[in-house]
């Protein structure tokens, strides 16, 4: 769509708003606040008037080029301040079919259920990806789940849209070294992020909330002073790239949509 992760059943609609419903407000409120939910991989510098579309990374002679990153989320949700999200828990030996925090509480109400495809821009800023009405309040937290859809019929209607994603949940295209390359993963994690600063959401208000994924380091070997091939990877260097990924996602309000945290 360039010019425009702790692991998941849920009556899913793909690409719906799962927006709170009145159970999610505080005993005796009718009214909500919005929330628009960005995407970054790269703050905009100040002044910065050239816009690269896609991520270079150098290390040593070695030089990787992203030039396309998208994954399947599902469950996006936020944590209210002293509050908690119910446990997920297993329904299926699928790992990746948690359905125990499926409803919207007060003290988590969902963003999305999904499963939704994101495709964040790789050049500098955000990308503003859906809006949501929620009950006003302090959140602390976002949580979200990598899903890696399958053919049960709760992804059925977003793989017959998405078929390029049966089995996988991360994808990712660019050259290694001039070659190209297409990464791809069915990882099923759930991703947790505190925010630095509680994210406020009130009445008749819009705040934005951007989720940064800092896709520079997920090829980077487990010293950080050399890259991996992401076309000949071992067992032990796929399992780091997961979890470099895992560890890659960051949250924060950002009302200036550039990228940075307010």
């Amino acid at each position: 769509m360039r010019p425009l992760l702790n692991a998941t059943t849920a009556i899913v609609l793909v690409l719906a708003a799962a927006g709170c419903s009145s159970s999610t407000l505080p005993s005796g409120s009718t009214t909500t606040g919005r929330l628009s939910f960005q995407l970054s991989t790269t703050p905009k510098s100040a002044g910065a008037s050239v816009v690269n579309a896609d991520i270079t990374v150098l290390q040593g002679s070695d030089v990787l080029i992203i030039t396309d990153v998208q994954l399947v989320a599902r469950k996006i949700k936020l944590e209210r301040l002293n509050g908690s999200c119910p446990t997920p828990v297993v329904t299926s030996p699928d790992s990746s079919s948690r359905d125990g925090d499926s409803e919207d509480t007060p003290e988590c109400p969902n963003l999305k259920l999904g499963p939704l495809l994101l495709d964040p821009p790789l050049a500098a800023g955000v990308q503003s990806t859906f809006s949501v009405d929620l009950p006003p309040g302090s959140y602390h937290k976002l949580e979200m789940q990598i899903h890696k859809p399958t053919s049960s019929s709760n992804d059925a209607a977003f793989l017959a849209a998405n078929p390029a994603f049966t089995g996988v949940s991360i994808k990712v295209t660019g050259t290694f070294n001039g070659t190209p390359f297409t990464f791809a993963t069915d990882v099923t994690a759930e991703v947790e992020t505190e925010f630095t600063a509680p994210v406020v959401v009130t009445v008749g208000g819009t705040t934005s909330l951007t989720l940064q994924l800092d896709v520079r380091g997920w090829f980077l070997a487990q010293s950080g002073g050399a890259l991996l091939n992401p076309a000949t990877l071992s067992q032990q260097n796929r399992q780091l790239v997961e979890q470099n990924i895992r560890s890659s996602f960051h949250a924060f309000e950002d009302e200036n949509h550039d990228g940075r945290q307010d």
